[in-house]
């Protein structure tokens, strides 16, 4: 029997299991004290029939814990980790389906921004700003949070179903959000570039492993393993000489958000010799060092950096700064106090 059941929800994978029309109706009508703890149930359910995608993210998350310097147990990161996952899909599905006028001010009140001189003074130049974002924390939030503070977004996103396509779009549109879907191949880039030479906030991940265009002779490091280059990102940036800055919505507590930004093209000393794609992934890493709880590409962390991941690499120390990020970004540490 559980292995009928295990079949038939491995076909629809977590994102569509928990996106059935009684769940997308529970949220719109019921409170998150309700729907949150429900989602979690429901995500326990999935991974109980799924064990092997459950113990895939267990593995992968602690191949990378064993590079950490960590005050917490591995096991209490593991738990957070599975947690924050469940966390994110209430956040996708609340931004969908949830009473849009609630949404709205929900994060007009709940997230604070740190850093939004660097937009204005980027939008300014009149090129667009390039923002790079992650898998990480409550993402979801950010273009909807940056249009309710009067900002012109397109976002490159992956929808994994046509409804919630749908209802992201219509929403998005009301509020004068763009969201290409990445399938859609070369069309993305030029509507892409569209956005930027509109001088529009053009959104888009650094750690969408499966979607990365790769340098041929280019790698980087990233979570103490060697890791392919994605060019699509320097791409972007050349064509207008764009401005690049990077955005994580962090959770600061229940219903508490932060989204702090960092320049990623500031004057920097050895700016020419680095990729922007690279100084993202630098970045990152100091965040899901502090914060492993919050990233949730554990699944799929392999497709970059392969069984390197098992490998004794080097040790991960978010104290070792890089020369290429600004005194001000690399106070990454100012984050460091997490709730348990």
């Amino acid at each position: 029997m559980k292995r009928i059941c295990a079949h038939l929800v491995g076909r629809v994978g977590l994102s569509r299991f928990l996106q059935w029309r009684f769940n997308t109706i529970l949220i719109r009508w019921m409170p998150g004290i309700v729907v949150r703890p429900y989602l979690a149930l429901m995500g326990r359910i999935y991974h109980f029939f799924k064990g092997e995608e459950k113990e895939e993210i267990r593995k992968n998350l602690r191949a990378i814990l064993r590079r950490f310097s960590k005050s917490k147990s591995t096991d209490l990161i593991v738990r957070r980790t599975f947690r924050g996952i469940y966390h994110h899909y209430y956040e996708k599905l609340i931004i969908a389906y949830a009473h849009f006028g609630r949404v709205c001010r929900f994060l007009l009140e709940r997230v604070e921004l740190e850093g939004q001189h660097l937009i204005d003074q980027s939008l300014a130049q009149g090129r667009g700003v390039i923002l790079v974002t992650g898998h990480f924390g409550a993402v979801e939030f950010l273009p909807l949070f940056l249009a309710l503070k009067g900002y012109r977004v397109t976002m490159v996103v992956r929808f994994k179903t046509p409804r919630l396509k749908r209802a992201l779009v219509e929403r998005g549109a009301s509020k004068g959000i763009t969201l290409l879907d990445a399938n859609n191949g070369e069309h993305v880039i030029f509507s892409a570039l569209q956005a930027l030479k509109s001088n529009e906030i053009l959104i888009t991940e650094c750690d969408e492993f499966k979607a990365y265009r790769p340098h041929r002779n280019k790698s980087t490091q990233f979570l103490g393993c060697s890791c392919p280059l994605d060019r699509t990102l320097d791409l972007l940036r050349r064509r207008y000489s764009s401005p690049v800055i990077m955005g994580l919505v962090q959770r600061k507590g229940k219903d508490h958000y932060g989204l702090k930004l960092h320049s990623l093209t500031g004057i920097q000393q050895n700016f020419a010799r680095e990729s922007v794609s690279q100084r993202a992934l630098q970045l990152l890493e100091r965040y899901i060092y502090v914060f492993p709880e919050q990233w949730y590409q554990w699944k799929e962390v392999r497709t970059a950096l392969g069984n390197n991941l098992f490998e004794e690499t080097e040790s991960i120390n978010a104290a070792q700064e890089h020369s290429s990020l600004s005194p001000a970004d690399r106070a990454v540490h100012a984050y460091q106090t997490l709730p348990s």
